[in-house]
């Protein structure tokens, strides 16, 4: 009997880590975890290159953002991030954005088209386009990403200021084609706050991109819609098939809290996963993208606008230890690809 349950462990290549029963045998998407190091008692160096190859290890695609945007060409190059990545095996996923927060003298935090100084910041003014093309120009033709996001959680921008749309669409489309000139495989899209457009009823929204990407990125954070994962509705993702043309999915981010404080646990988290694999088990799924690896103390503008709890949307605690939600999706990495 023993040597018959070793001999179906080695043919069968799968271990069950985490006790759940996950919805899918196959999968024909690739899963992708953000390289936060842990920082706890503090972050060292060597927390930063153990993150990126544990992440080697239990993902596919990483998220990259530099917080620059044009200038974000420069700043890869120094950095050596993309090449950081890559050694680990990761296929990268850059963004370039158009807009920012900023705090604008007597009116507060404002979402604003972040132009360099002295340049107009307006997407319909000639030096602002050409800037912002050619930034997204240099980073395909030096990097080659598998993916790249001309715009993160668009739709939030266009809420406020729904008069700047169709700038923006003939920009993505000058930028798009200027992409696909010096780097024809990459992947370009743009990614909608999911809670948003359904917050916001903004789903008109995709008529307008559908025809222009390659992909529809989505993030969801579906615990501020729902105080647990099986209140989650049948449709609640499906739904996208009735907007998006078809299209493939790429889910850039995507996470359930571990609060205490919010009443929240490790073992939500842990549902949360199976639940969002069983719901979207037969829709086209470019990327699956959990938030981070260990959880991080969101500061400066985003921390102010974002809600504390944010940063608990981890694999694993901020001092390494492992969480439920861990072992779920080491089960989810041993699932064949089949893409």
């Amino acid at each position: 009997m023993l040597i018959l349950l070793a001999a179906i462990i080695l043919t069968s290549g799968c271990v069950d880590h985490s006790g759940y029963d996950l919805p899918i045998d196959t999968r024909g998407f690739y899963i992708g975890v953000v390289p936060n190091p842990k920082s706890i008692p503090e972050t060292t160096w060597d927390n930063m290159v153990n993150a990126y190859e544990e992440t080697g290890r239990i993902a596919e695609v990483t998220m990259i953002w530099t917080g620059e945007n044009i200038g974000q060409y420069e700043k890869l190059k120094q950095n050596k991030v993309v090449t950081a990545v890559r050694v680990y095996g990761l296929k990268p996923v850059l963004t370039l954005n158009f807009a920012t927060l900023k705090e604008v003298p007597g009116s507060g935090l404002q979402y604003v088209i972040d132009a360099p100084d002295g340049v107009n910041a307006d997407l319909s003014d000639s030096e602002f386009r050409e800037m912002w093309i050619n930034e997204a120009r240099n980073i395909a033709w030096e990097f080659q990403p598998e993916y790249f996001s001309l715009g993160n959680e668009i739709n939030d921008y266009f809420y406020l200021h729904p008069e700047d749309l169709d700038d923006y669409l003939s920009l993505f489309d000058e930028a798009y084609s200027a992409i696909k000139e010096v780097s024809p495989q990459t992947k370009v899209f743009v990614v909608f706050s999911y809670s948003h457009l359904i917050d916001n009823n903004q789903w008109d929204l995709f008529d307008s991109f559908n025809e222009r990407v390659d992909l529809i990125g989505v993030t969801t954070y579906s615990w501020k819609h729902f105080d647990d994962p099986k209140e989650i509705g049948d449709d609640y993702y499906t739904r996208l098939g009735h907007y998006t043309s078809n299209k493939p999915i790429a889910f850039t981010e995507i996470g359930w809290i571990s609060s205490e404080s919010k009443g929240s646990s490790e073992e939500e988290q842990a549902r949360f996963l199976v639940r969002f694999l069983e719901l979207t088990k037969n829709m086209d799924i470019e990327m699956v993208n959990w938030l981070f690896l260990h959880e991080a103390e969101l500061t400066g503008i985003v921390g102010s606008i974002t809600e504390p709890e944010t940063g608990t949307i981890s694999l694993k605690r901020a001092n390494g230890r492992w969480k439920e939600v861990y072992y779920v999706w080491l089960d989810l990495k041993e699932v064949k690809y089949s893409g």
